[in-house]
C-alpha cells in the first residue's frame, strides 16, 4: 500500500542529489511530475528505534524496474560513441573499448564546468526529476534488495550488524563507469559504494546473493563484480537502479536491501502467452492452468501465478559450477581454525605437525577419516557426504528451480546442496505434471477445434513452447525439507559442514592415528573424500579378496614409503579391473596412482587420475564420459557421468550413467529434441526410454513421428533384441488415399546385424480406383535406408482425353512424386496430336491432385501452331494462339480444347465432364469486294473448325456511284391577254390588257451515292467457303439537289393607238429543294452470287411558292397639244401563293457483284407539280390590282 504523500512548506527541498547531467540529457525513466515531501519525523527524537532488516521478495516491483533500467543501460554503454572533435570539426566514432578513454579524455574539459556549477550551486540549487518514482512504501522498513530467485531469506542479527558497520566503507563507482551510468540513468551516482572484498561474499552467500544493496551500499558475491563484461554492467546497473530506487523521490528508504534475481535461465525467461486462444503455434506459447510442484519447491519460485518459463538445455556444467564456487573461503579458513584451536593441543597444531589434519564424525568416529591440509579439507568437502551432525549421508547439487521449468542451468544462485534421496524424484515429478497440463490443454483446444491442434504433441510442446500457468500450485511431498537434508551455498563457503565433524586428536584418538602409521598393512583411501581406509597386508600379494564385488577388483599394490612417513609418507599405484563379470560394460584393467598422505603409511587414489583414466565402454550404447569417480570404501567404483553414445539416433541426448555396488545403471526417458531422425521424418511424440541394468539394455516406451503431408509411424522396442537397442514399428500412409498404406520401419544400431544399421523402411503402398482424379490404379514400392528414401511402382492414368500414359514413383525434397508421360487421344475435337508430363502432389487441403502439362498440335485449316497442355483435377485444357490466313480472311485466333463445359464468352468454365469441346475465338480481316474489307469476330466450332459468324465492322462510308446532274424544261405558258381596266386620260380612257407569259423548269443533282452505317451478318466456316454467307443492310446516302424555278411576267398593254402604257410587275417565284435522299438496301454475298444490293432512293418535300412583287404602271397620251403622262409605281410584299404542292425525285439502286455501278438519268423519276401560270399571275394581278386602285 502506498503511503500518501504530504505537501512540503514552500521552502522545503527535496531530499535528492543533485543532477551532474544537466538539462539537457534525457534519463531513461522520469516521473510525471515533481512531488515535494517532507521527511517523517521519527516517533522518539531521541535514541531511534534500529528495525530488523528483511530481504525483498524476488520478482517485485523493484526488481522488475531495475531489470528493466539496467536493459537501457548496458544498451546505452555498448553503443558507439560520436566523439566531436573541436580543432577539425570532425567526429570519431568509438566503441564500449574506447568509450572509457574518450570519458577520461573529456574529464579534464569539465573541470572548469563542475567549479562554475558549483560557484553557481551556492545561489541556486540545480533541481531535477529523478530517474524514476519508486512505488515503494518510503516506510517499509529495514528491506534488502538482493539479487537472487531463491526465497527471502532471514537476516541474522550477526549479519546486520556486518552491514551495518561496512556502510559507507567500500570504494567509489570507477570514473568512466560513473560516467556512462550517470549519462544513461540521468542521476548522480557519487554516493555510491562498491563492496567487492571477501566480507561481501560472504554477506552476498548468507542472504543467497549473487549481490545486494543496501541504500547506497552494494555488496558483491565472490566474481560477480565485473563492470567490463555485459552480463556484468547489468547486474552492477541493476544494483545501481536499487540506489536511485532508495534514494529517490525525496524519501530515503533506510535499511532497503535489494537483491538480483537469479536462478532463472536467460533462455527460460519465455515469451508469456497472449491471446484468447490457449495455444499459439506462430509464437510458440501456451497456456495451462496449473502445474503441482513439490512444496520445498514451490517456495523458491520467483512467481506463483502468471509464470512463464521455457526448459532450459541442461549443460551437465552445474557440479563444476558448484565446486569452484563452493571452494571460496568465505569464513571456511576461520571456522576451520577456530575449531582446530579449540580441539587440537598447542593452539590447533596437526598431529604430527606437519599441516595434515585428519577429521572424523562426531557421531561415528569410525565411519571415515577426511585428510588434508586446511585448503584440501576445504575442497574436498565442497560436498559432504554427512549430514549436520555427521551422519553418513550423500547429497547432490542440485537446481533450486528446475531445469524442467526453466531453472538456470551453471547460475550458482540456482544451486544448493540436497539429499540424493529427495532430489531423485523431484526433478522426475515436475516434468510429468508439466505434461499432464500440458495434455489437458491440448484436449480442451481440441474439443472447441480439433484444427488448431493438428500435429501437436505434448513432448514437442514442452521441448520447444513456452509456457505460461496461470497458477503453480502446491502439491506433492516432501512440503520442506528440513536442514539435516540441505546445504547452502555461503554455508559451505562459511564451513559450517563443520560442525558435525571433529578432529582426531593426539592422546584422545592414539588408537586410530597408530593404526593409520603402522607399517605391517598399507592404508588405501580409494577417494579424497571422508572415507574409510581399505587395509592391505604388506606382503603380497594385494588382492581385494570379495567374490561379491564385480565392478572394481584391486589386483595389485605398489608401495614405496617414505624415510620419514610422518612428515611425507609414501607413493605407490594399485591396478584394479573393473566390469570383470559385467554383462552390460567392457572389463578394463587400469593402475591409479597412490599418492601420498603424511602421517599414513598408505595413501589415496586422486578423484582426476581415476577420470582421465578411466574410459567405460558400454556395450549397447558405447563411451562414456565420467564427471565424478572414486572407489567406496569397499573397493567399488562409484561415478557419474555421461553416455556419449555412437548410435546415430541418440547421439544428441543427455544420457546419465551411474556406476555403483550393483553395476552400472542408466535410465533415461528421451525428450524429442534428443533423438535424432534424419529429414523427412520428424518427432511428434515420444516416451521412449532405456533402462540399463545387470541383465543388459532394455528399450521401452514408443517413438511417434510423421513425413509432413505424407503419413505417421511409431516405433518401439524391437521384440527379441534384449541387451540391444533395436526398434521396430511401422509407417501409415494416408489411407484415405492408399490401400495397401503400411510400410514397416527398424532401427539398428550400425554394425549390429551386419548391416550398416540405421533406421530403414520398406513395404509397398497402393492407389485404387476413385482415391484420385486421374489415378485408376498405383502399385508403389517404399524403402528407406542410408538416410535415402526411394520408391519405384507404376500407376495407370484415368485421364480423359489421354490416349496412355506411363507413370513411375520416386521421392524428392522431402515429396513423394508420382509422374511420368502421356499421349494425347487422337480423336479429341480439334487435336491432330500431343504429349506431355503428368504428376501427382499433395496440394494445401491434403487431397492428392493429378497435374499434367505438355504441348499438342490442332487439326484446324491453316493454324500449325503448338498449344499448351494442362491438367488439374479431372480438367484437360489445350489452348494457344494461332495466326491465321485463308482466302479472303487472315487474323489471329485463340484456339483450344476441353472437357469443361464453354461460358457464354466462350470460355472453359465449371467441372470437368466427359466429353471434348473444341472452343475459341479471335478477330479475322475479310475482304468482301476489292472495293469493301471488313474485320469481324470469329469462333471455333465444337467439331474444332474455324467459323465466323457475328456482325461485320465495316468502313463508315462506302462511295458507290458519282454526282449525276439533270436539267429539263418541263412546259411553257402562251402568252394570254387579258382586259384589265381603263386608265382615265383627260377625257378620255385608256383600255389595258394585261399580256401573261412564262414557264416552269426543273434542275437537279443527285449523288455522290454512299452505303452508310453498313452492317452485315456473316456466316464462314473456311472448311466449306461454299457455304459462306454475308447478309446484312446499309442506308444507301445520296446527297440531292431539286429545283423549281418559276418564271412569270405580267405585261400591260395599250389598247388603243395614241396612248402609251408601259409597266409590269415582276414576279420572281422559286421552288427550292436540298436534301439527302436515303433508303435501306438489302445486302448479300455468297461465293456463288457475289455481292449484291438493292435499294431505292427518293426525296420528297411539299413547298409552296413565295414571290417578291414590284409593280409599276406609266402612261401616255400623245394628243398633239398637249402630252398628258401619268405614272404609278407600288412596292408590293411577298406573297405565298399556292397550294400544297409536291416535288419528289426517286430513283431505283441495284449492284451486283462483277458489274459496273452505273446510275442512268433516265431511271431518275421527278415528280413535280401541276402549276396554272395563269391562275397564280392572275391571283397576283387581283392582288396587285386591289393595291393600285
Amino acid at each position: 500500500m502506498k503511503t500518501p504523500q504530504k505537501a512540503a512548506p514552500a521552502n522545503t527541498k527535496q531530499n535528492q542529489p543533485a543532477n551532474k547531467q544537466g538539462a539537457g540529457k534525457d534519463p531513461f525513466f522520469s516521473a510525471a511530475h515533481d512531488v515535494e515531501q517532507v521527511q517523517e519525523a521519527p516517533f522518539f527524537e531521541g535514541n531511534k528505534v534500529q528495525r530488523k532488516m528483511t530481504v525483498n521478495e524476488p520478482g517485485d516491483h523493484f526488481e522488475r524496474q531495475a531489470d528493466q533500467v539496467a536493459d537501457k543501460v548496458v544498451q546505452h554503454i555498448n553503443q558507439p560513441k560520436t566523439v566531436a572533435n573541436a580543432a577539425t570539426g570532425s567526429t570519431t566514432t568509438t566503441g564500449p573499448a574506447n568509450a572509457a578513454t574518450s570519458a577520461v579524455q573529456k574529464k579534464e574539459d569539465k573541470k572548469e564546468d563542475k567549479q562554475e556549477k558549483e560557484q553557481n550551486g551556492a545561489d541556486k540549487e540545480l533541481q531535477r526529476r529523478p530517474v524514476f518514482e519508486s512505488d515503494g512504501d518510503p516506510n517499509e522498513g529495514n528491506t534488502l534488495k538482493r539479487s537472487s530467485q531463491s526465497a527471502a531469506p532471514d537476516v541474522s542479527p550477526q549479519t546486520q550488524q556486518k552491514i551495518e558497520c561496512s556502510k559507507g566503507g567500500g570504494e567509489p563507482l570507477p570514473a568512466n563507469t560513473r560516467e556512462e551510468m550517470e549519462g544513461a540513468m540521468g542521476a548522480d551516482l557519487s554516493a555510491v559504494r562498491i563492496h567487492n572484498n571477501s566480507e561481501a561474499a560472504g554477506l552476498s552467500n548468507d542472504l543467497q546473493a549473487q549481490a545486494f544493496t543496501h541504500g547506497n551500499d552494494i555488496y558483491f558475491g565472490a566474481g560477480k563484480y565485473d563492470p567490463q563484461s555485459k552480463s556484468g554492467q547489468h547486474l552492477l546497473a541493476h544494483e545501481v537502479t536499487h540506489t536511485v530506487q532508495q534514494g529517490g523521490n525525496g524519501v530515503k528508504k533506510k535499511g532497503v536491501i535489494q537483491r538480483a534475481e537469479t536462478g532463472v535461465a536467460e533462455s527460460g525467461k519465455a515469451k508469456a502467452h497472449t491471446g484468447d486462444d490457449k495455444i499459439d503455434q506462430t509464437n510458440k506459447t501456451i497456456k495451462v492452468e496449473k502445474i503441482d510442484i513439490p512444496g520445498f519447491k514451490y517456495d523458491m519460485m520467483p512467481s506463483k501465478t502468471d509464470y512463464s518459463f521455457k526448459k532450459t538445455t541442461r549443460s551437465g556444467k552445474h557440479l563444476a559450477t558448484w565446486e569452484k564456487d563452493a571452494a571460496t573461503d568465505a569464513g571456511f579458513g576461520k571456522k576451520f581454525d577456530d575449531l582446530k584451536k579449540v580441539e587440537l593441543p598447542n593452539g590447533g597444531t596437526s598431529p604430527a605437525g606437519n599441516n595434515t589434519y585428519f577429521m572424523v564424525s562426531k557421531t561415528n568416529v569410525t565411519g571415515g577419516i577426511l585428510f588434508g591440509n586446511p585448503d584440501e579439507i576445504r575442497t574436498r568437502s565442497v560436498r559432504p557426504n554427512w549430514r549436520r551432525a555427521g551422519q553418513m549421508h550423500e547429497f547432490e547439487v542440485d537446481h533450486k528451480v528446475e531445469l524442467q521449468i526453466g531453472g538456470a542451468d551453471n547460475d550458482i544462485g540456482n544451486l544448493w546442496l540436497l539429499s540424493q534421496k529427495i532430489n531423485g524424484s523431484s526433478g522426475g515429478t515436475i516434468q510429468a505434471n508439466i505434461k499432464s497440463a500440458v495434455d489437458e490443454t491440448i484436449k480442451a483446444e481440441k474439443a472447441k477445434d480439433p484444427e488448431k491442434v493438428k500435429g501437436l504433441s505434448v513432448q514437442g510442446i514442452v521441448d520447444n513452447y513456452s509456457i505460461t500457468t496461470a497458477k503453480l500450485n502446491k502439491a506433492g511431498s516432501p512440503d520442506s525439507v528440513g536442514d539435516q537434508e540441505k546445504y547452502s551455498l555461503s554455508e559451505i563457503q562459511k564451513g559450517e559442514h563443520l560442525n558435525g565433524m571433529r578432529f582426531l586428536v593426539p592422546g584422545k584418538d592414539d588408537k586410530i592415528l597408530k593404526e593409520l602409521v603402522d607399517t605391517n598393512t598399507v592404508h588405501l583411501f580409494l577417494n579424497e573424500r571422508r572415507s574409510k581406509a581399505i587395509k592391505m597386508p604388506k606382503k603380497g600379494p594385494f588382492k581385494l579378496q570379495n567374490s561379491k564385488k564385480y565392478t572394481a577388483n584391486i589386483d595389485s599394490v605398489t608401495y614405496d614409503p617414505q624415510t620419514d612417513i610422518m612428515q611425507q609418507g609414501g607413493a605407490g599405484s594399485i591396478t584394479v579391473t573393473m566390469f570383470k563379470t559385467s554383462k552390460t560394460a567392457d572389463k578394463i584393467t587400469e593402475s591409479f596412482t597412490l599418492n601420498p598422505i603424511p602421517g599414513v603409511y598408505g595413501g589415496y587414489v586422486s578423484r582426476q587420475d581415476i577420470l582421465d583414466k578411466l574410459r567405460p565402454q558400454v556395450k549397447a550404447l558405447s563411451p562414456v564420459q565420467l564427471s565424478e569417480a572414486g572407489f567406496s570404501d569397499d573397493g567399488e567404483l562409484e561415478a557419474k557421468g555421461k553416455v556419449h553414445t555412437t548410435i546415430p539416433l541418440i547421439d544428441n541426448a543427455d544420457i546419465d550413467i551411474i556406476i555403483n555396488s550393483s553395476g552400472l545403471s542408466i535410465r533415461k526417458v528421451f525428450d524429442g529434441g534428443e533423438i535424432k531422425l534424419p529429414p523427412p521424418f520428424k518427432i511428434t511424440d515420444t516416451s521412449l526410454g532405456i533402462t540399463l541394468g545387470d541383465s543388459g539394455l532394455t528399450v521401452d516406451g514408443n517413438m511417434n513421428f510423421e513425413i509432413k503431408k505424407l503419413g505417421k509411424g511409431e516405433v518401439h522396442a524391437k521384440a527379441g533384441t534384449s541387451g540391444a537397442f533395436a526398434l521396430g514399428g511401422s509407417f501409415d500412409f494416408d489411407s484415405k488415399t492408399f490401400n495397401p498404406a503400411r510400410i514397416t520401419v527398424d532401427y539398428v544400431k550400425p554394425g549390429d546385424g551386419g548391416s550398416g544399421g540405421g533406421l530403414s523402411a520398406t513395404g509397398e503402398i497402393g492407389i485404387g480406383p476413385n482415391k484420385i482424379k486421374g489415378i485408376k490404379s498405383a502399385h508403389i514400392n517404399i524403402a528407406y535406408a542410408n538416410n535415402e528414401f526411394t520408391a519405384t511402382g507404376t500407376a495407370e492414368p484415368d485421364i480423359k482425353g489421354v490416349k496412355s500414359a506411363e507413370i513411375h514413383v520416386s521421392y524428392a525434397n522431402e515429396t513423394l512424386v508420382i509422374g511420368g508421360s502421356f499421349v494425347l487421344d487422337e480423336n479429341m475435337p480439334g487435336i491432330q496430336s500431343g504429349s506431355g508430363s503428368v504428376e501427382v502432389t499433395r496440394g494445401p487441403d491434403e487431397i492428392y491432385h493429378v497435374k499434367a502439362s505438355g504441348k499438342a498440335i490442332p487439326k484446324i485449316p491453316k493454324i500449325n501452331t503448338e498449344l499448351s497442355i494442362s491438367y488439374d483435377d479431372g480438367a484437360l485444357t489445350i489452348e494457344g494462339k494461332a495466326s491465321y490466313a485463308a482466302d479472303r480472311v487472315s487474323g489471329e485466333v485463340m484456339v483450344g480444347a476441353t472437357n469443361r463445359a464453354i461460358a457464354a464468352d466462350g470460355t472453359p468454365s465449371g467441372p470437368a465432364g466427359d466429353k471434348f469441346t473444341a472452343y475459341g475465338s479471335g478477330k479475322l480481316t475479310l475482304k468482301v469486294t476489292d472495293w469493301l474489307q471488313a474485320s469481324a469476330s470469329v469462333r471455333v466450332t465444337p467439331a474444332g473448325e474455324i467459323e465466323v459468324v457475328g456482325r461485320l465492322d465495316l468502313p463508315s462510308a462506302v462511295d458507290v456511284f458519282p454526282k449525276k446532274s439533270i436539267n429539263k424544261e418541263l412546259f411553257k405558258v402562251p402568252t394570254i391577254q387579258i382586259p384589265i381596266f381603263a386608265i382615265p386620260l383627260g377625257p378620255k380612257s385608256i383600255g389595258i390588257v394585261a399580256t401573261i407569259d412564262g414557264g416552269l423548269d426543273f434542275d437537279a443533282a443527285v449523288g455522290p451515292g454512299q452505303l452508310k452505317d453498313v452492317f452485315g451478318q456473316i456466316e464462314f466456316n473456311p472448311s466449306h467457303p461454299e457455304n459462306t454467307r454475308i447478309s446484312g443492310g446499309a442506308k444507301f446516302v445520296i446527297p440531292a439537289h431539286a429545283g423549281l424555278k418559276l418564271k412569270a411576267a405580267l405585261g400591260i398593254g395599250l389598247s388603243i393607238g395614241p396612248a402609251s402604257v408601259t409597266g409590269g410587275i415582276q414576279i420572281v417565284g422559286g421552288l427550292g429543294l436540298e436534301g439527302e435522299a436515303s433508303a435501306a438496301a438489302d445486302l448479300a454475298w455468297s461465293p456463288t452470287t457475289g455481292f449484291e444490293f438493292n435499294a431505292l432512293g427518293e426525296i420528297e418535300v411539299h413547298p409552296k411558292f413565295t414571290f417578291d412583287v414590284n409593280a409599276f404602271i406609266k402612261a401616255e397620251l400623245d394628243l398633239l397639244v398637249t402630252d398628258i403622262s401619268k405614272e404609278w409605281t407600288k412596292n408590293l410584299a411577298s406573297f405565298s401563293y399556292g397550294p400544297d404542292l409536291q416535288v419528289k425525285v426517286s430513283l431505283p439502286i441495284h449492284y451486283k457483284d462483277g458489274e459496273p455501278f452505273d446510275v442512268k438519268t433516265d431511271d431518275i423519276k421527278v415528280t413535280y407539280p401541276e402549276i396554272s401560270i395563269s391562275d397564280i399571275a392572275g391571283g397576283i394581278a387581283d392582288k396587285v390590282k386591289e393595291e393600285m386602285l
